[in-house]
């Protein structure tokens, strides 16, 4: 597969993944508007989430076209910052001895588990997929002479 066509791949994943984050917030906000309605806090929250899954997709079209500063952002925002932030709340809970289905979110929405198993692969498939020797050395800057080594 070309260099091109993985850094598409990537992107598409990381897409995938903004695609569940919104269906993850969508189940989330409906679940808490049901139970107490909507607040302040929760409008700032949407609109934090939404600008943040807007950057997401921009990194990613940047990275199709071999941005090196998108395969940045995206390998440390959602790569690590975001994963980690889904990651590492389940993992305490699971440590503290709750279900599989309950760190899943089952208590939220019976679709829960599955959107957010969904979330995490697609990031997961995303980051693998950039890291790929050949998709680093694709972007821009890649293969420059070093000026250091001019002078």
């Amino acid at each position: 597969m070309t260099e091109t066509k993985l850094r598409t791949l990537s992107a598409a994943a990381f897409a995938l993944a903004v695609l569940a984050g919104i269906a993850e917030g969508a189940v989330s906000v409906a679940a808490i508007h049901a139970q107490q309605g909507i607040d302040g806090e929760l409008v700032t929250q949407m609109v934090l989430r939404g600008l943040v899954f807007a950057a997401a997709l921009a990194c990613a079209w940047y990275l199709v076209a071999g941005r090196r500063w998108a395969w940045w952002a995206l390998l440390a925002g959602l790569g690590v910052l975001g994963l980690a932030s889904m990651v590492v709340p389940m993992a305490a809970d699971l440590a503290g001895g709750a279900s599989w289905y309950y760190t899943l979110g089952g208590d939220v929405s019976p679709a829960m588990p599955a959107i957010r198993v969904l979330h995490i692969a697609f990031v997961v498939a995303g980051v693998v997929t950039m890291l790929r020797p050949g998709v680093r050395l694709s972007l821009d800057g890649a293969g420059r002479p070093d000026r250091t080594a001019a002078a």
